[in-house]
């Protein structure tokens, strides 16, 4: 049912494993004549989720499954983490069981393709989500809406150098711990944080360390990163994809003896996906800034969007959700947002 939490659910699936499916019913018996009446009332809709304990996956389920629930859609989601095979066999089961409609949030961004290709062929319509599809695949799928990993990458590099400016140096050793970079997003990020960096060559990246968006593999990596560049004089900047792994970071640096803070001789941390923990950071002086990207946006516009599919509009083929930088200056704007 609807009532049950989505991290009981995820707590569920860890025990009988990740080949498990959460089924959501139709909304009960006394919706609204209106909400009854809509295209979406008692579609079958298989939602494709990566990494469902990671705090962005976790809270785009809960929106996601919330909005379905108030058009009366059925949902089933299977989910994996960072998976790309589990996920082919997850999209051949939903091709098979013949669902309305699929959602997918991809594991792989070039694994994922041969798959929307055979629900393409079975004429079952895709829908995807969060991660931006691989070049060449737009004949697959209906519409993609999420937030460009590209352009994120590009904020955040243009942050870096900000940062860099304010702490009175001319450039420096740059760390990115990154998502995973096989899903798409990370990556794009990393070419985006490149693109702004050639604005200044003696900004320069000397290590790019995939975390899989997993906050003790991040802390744990940071401290070797530490260890590794301590006898080159250390690192001026770390950046953390997300503001958990950034905060991880943090940690590291502290049990290093390594101060983080804008000040000659601190490290400069920086953040992204703007969450709880990044916020709290940036108001103690410790993280220098984020980038949002809100989940419950995409999750809630994301079933918006399968609304409007079933009720036969016309869609684009990519949806932008707008991005923006979050630092000391604008916290007031963000402090609530960015609260998950």
């Amino acid at each position: 049912m609807f009532s049950i939490r989505l991290g009981h659910i995820a707590r569920l699936f860890r025990a009988f494993g990740m080949a498990a499916a959460l089924v959501v019913p139709t909304a009960a018996a006394g919706v609204s004549a209106a909400r009854a009446a809509d295209a979406s009332q008692g579609k079958k809709v298989a939602f494709l989720l990566t990494a469902p304990t990671t705090p962005y996956p976790a809270v785009f389920a809960k929106a996601f499954l919330a909005r379905a629930k108030h058009y009366g859609m059925n949902v089933t989601v299977l989910q994996q983490t960072f998976d790309p095979a589990a996920q082919a066999q997850q999209m051949a089961d939903a091709i098979a069981r013949k669902f309305d409609l699929i959602v997918v949030m991809p594991a792989s961004e070039q694994a994922i393709v041969p798959s929307l290709a055979r629900a393409k062929q079975a004429n079952i319509p895709v829908i995807m989500v969060n991660t931006p599809p691989y070049p060449g695949s737009e004949k697959y799928y209906v519409s993609f809406i999420g937030y460009d990993a590209h352009a994120m990458g590009v904020l955040s590099g243009q942050e870096m150098l900000e940062a860099l400016k304010a702490s009175g140096r001319d450039g420096g050793k740059i760390a990115l711990i990154t998502g995973s970079l096989q899903e798409g997003v990370a990556s794009n990020r990393v070419k985006g944080i490149r693109e702004a960096l050639k604005a200044n060559p003696k900004a320069e990246i000397v290590a790019v360390e995939d975390a899989q968006w997993d906050p003790v593999k991040s802390e744990k990596i940071a401290g070797q990163l530490y260890a590794r560049f301590g006898s080159q004089g250390g690192l001026d900047l770390v950046y953390g994809m997300a503001d958990n792994m950034a905060t991880a970071a943090i940690k590291a640096a502290e049990a290093a003896n390594i101060k983080p803070g804008l000040k000659s001789g601190e490290l400069i941390v920086l953040g992204g996906n703007c969450q709880a923990v990044g916020i709290a950071a940036i108001k103690a002086g410790t993280m220098y800034g984020s980038v949002t990207q809100l989940p419950q946006v995409n999750g809630s516009q994301a079933v918006d969007l399968v609304n409007d599919y079933f009720a036969g509009k016309k869609l684009k083929k990519t949806y932008w959700l707008p991005i923006h930088k979050v630092t000391k200056q604008d916290l007031a704007k963000w402090d609530k947002p960015c609260s998950y």
